[in-house]
């Protein structure tokens, strides 16, 4: 199982506390090699540092070394934990997987296995768990108990409630104690009067580290179900500082005053205002309305009750409301189309099976040789991540743009003159091109100039020559996916350009007529019918510090539809890791997601 280890030091301590670290972590390395943490108190702060290595690795890394240069002993007490970790619930490379874990105030490391965490999560919480981690029960669990209860008295919940083997160690932001239970026995202290209190999961460990450090070289075995608290001087008011949640900026970005694009946005500028310059060259767009719309169907209705008119349907929230309001209050006969390139999610094609279903509209579903699609993704990817490049990413997508070829055979096929697609003004995504030098302003979906065409060309030429591992099979799909972005007439007429996006009214209709599905690990709606899309955004958030959700939510606040504040709320829930969505992912791909996400967490940031 994993290891624990920690002490607490009193103020002034002669004790050579930077070697006990060190000497703690390669004893308890043993208990697990696959990932490591650490939580510090000192002071008026509580550090806590994440690592998807062993102890020996993390012992060497930069900001290991960074958080100890700042702790003075002669300033206050040290209190440390630590943990090694043997993989046993949730992937490593997920940096949330790891320990130590927190929630609202409580940071916790543990060692075995919670059973019925997912129960507690049910029974307790009322809801799924939201990742695989048991260790995560505990601070929430703790958190929650601590409102109305002791530490002692919250920590006896705890344990009436958990099956399985748990020994934990606890830190409290806004209470001076270290705190350490185990229902198996499995951890150890030593300490001599009131200047030092160490502790590990072996007796062995400590049977060492008390024979170098203590004048005592007794130790004791915490006791089956006993809890021991340690109190100590510090700051009432304790700031706890997580050193590498990637679910948030490395630093403070710059934003927007008006919107909430941050200053790693490519090609954006701040006016002495603070207010950007897409803002400022936005004109607000009103829909052409129910009327026009109606009228552009009266030139295509047929009479005799045959397709009149042909819809793309990924089985996302847009085009699903789409074939609803094309079937339901325009009464045409659609019949819809679905390009399956190899990454459509289940959950996708499970709502285009609702839908079509009871609104009795055929779909007609072109499939890519999805074998060999996908292992043109693989090929990208694995070249991406010899050399990143932001503006790259884009090839992993490059597969679905024959998206645009297919329905023009259809409609030749059944004389149908009229198409749809769902796609709205709010989701433009033109800082994708503007890594690649490109910048479009607010320009409405691929309509990009001959000058930036050939620029955007100049950019990928450059890089594959920079990275001549994209020179592979797939280059001849990137190359027709061009064509078929770029280059070809797109003759679909953009459903949201007549009826305005109402987020609320869409979702509620969809869930109310067709039992519509979301995802149940997140409340995103947006892009669900995608596998790519939490891979690529946790791209685009590690290294620019932002992702498809701040362009998306920026542009409702240019059109008066949520506020600033909403904005930030809303992407705050929506930029969160979706770590199970990557995983399917990877493996549909079938490509090792550890090493990519360990990659891109080392490769430099753009807004560092």
């Amino acid at each position: 199982m994993c290891g624990i280890l920690g002490f607490h030091l009193k103020q002034h301590s002669k004790i050579n506390w930077k070697n006990l670290v060190v000497d703690l972590y390669h004893l308890s390395e043993s208990r697990g090699k696959e990932a490591s943490g650490i939580a510090i108190r000192h002071q008026d702060k509580l550090h806590v540092l994440r690592h998807d290595k062993p102890a020996s690795d993390l012992i060497r890394s930069n900001k290991f070394k960074e958080l100890l240069k700042n702790i003075d002993l002669t300033k206050g007490d040290l209190v440390l934990i630590g943990h090694t970790r043997l993989v046993t619930n949730g992937d490593r490379s997920h940096i949330a997987n790891n320990q130590p874990v927190v929630s609202n105030g409580v940071v916790a490391i543990h060692n075995g296995i919670i059973c019925n965490y997912s129960s507690i999560w049910r029974d307790v919480f009322k809801k799924d768990p939201p990742s695989e981690l048991d260790t995560e029960i505990i601070p929430i669990f703790l958190a929650q108990k601590l409102k109305s209860q002791s530490i002692e008295e919250a920590l006896e919940s705890l344990y009436q409630v958990i099956e399985g083997d748990a020994s934990i160690c606890c830190l409290f932001e806004d209470r001076n104690f270290l705190a350490l239970k185990t229902n198996t026995g499995s951890l150890y202290y030593s300490g001599i009067s009131d200047e030092a209190f160490i502790f590990a999961s072996q007796y062995a460990f400590l049977k060492k580290i008390s024979k170098k450090y203590l004048a005592s070289q007794q130790v004791h075995q915490l006791k089956p179900h006993a809890t021991r608290l340690l109190s100590f001087d510090q700051s009432e008011k304790t700031k706890l500082i997580d050193l590498n949640i990637y679910q948030k900026e490395k630093r403070q970005l710059k934003r927007c005053s008006k919107c909430i694009l941050p200053e790693s946005f490519p090609g954006i500028h701040f006016d002495s205002e603070g207010v950007c310059n897409i803002c400022n060259e936005y004109v607000p767009f009103q829909p052409y309305g129910h009327d026009a719309l109606e009228k552009l169907c009266d030139q295509h209705r047929k009479k005799d009750g045959s397709p009149d008119c042909i819809l793309a349907f990924s089985g996302g929230l847009d085009s699903s409301y789409l074939l609803h309001y094309v079937k339901c209050v325009l009464k045409m006969n659609p019949i819809t189309y679905t390009y399956d390139w190899g990454v459509i999610t289940d959950l996708a094609r499970r709502n285009i099976a609702r839908m079509c279903g009871k609104l009795g509209v055929e779909n007609i579903l072109i499939s890519a040789d999805i074998p060999k699609k996908r292992s043109y993704v693989k090929k990208n990817i694995e070249a991406w991540l010899k050399k990143p490049e932001v503006g790259m990413v884009t090839l992993f997508m490059a597969g679905d743009k024959e998206f645009f070829y297919h329905p023009k055979k259809i409609q030749k096929d059944m004389n149908i003159s009229l198409g749809f697609c769902g796609g709205n003004r709010l989701e433009q995504t033109n800082f994708k091109s503007g890594f690649c030098g490109v910048h479009e302003g607010n320009n409405w979906y691929c309509y990009v100039s001959a000058l930036n065409k050939l620029k955007m060309l100049k950019y990928f030429l450059i890089n594959f020559l920079k990275n001549p591992s994209y020179f592979n099979f797939s280059a001849y799909d990137t190359i027709f996916s061009f064509y078929c972005t770029y280059i070809l007439k797109h003759d679909f007429k953009s459903f949201y350009d007549y009826i305005f996006w109402d987020e609320d009214l869409i979702l509620k209709t969809l869930k109310t007529e067709y039992n519509w599905e979301t995802n149940k690990s997140s409340e995103i709606t947006w892009r669900i019918g995608d596998g790519t899309a939490a891979f690529y955004n946790y791209i685009y958030f590690t290294l620019a510090g932002f992702t498809e959700h701040e362009t998306f939510r920026s542009n409702q606040i240019r059109q008066g539809l949520i506020t600033r504040e909403d904005a930030l709320k809303m992407t705050r829930e929506e930029n969160v890791i979706m770590y199970d969505s990557m995983q399917d992912y990877a493996r549909m791909i079938g490509f090792d997601l550890s090493k990519a996400i360990g990659i891109i967490n080392n490769t430099k940031k753009i807004y560092a």
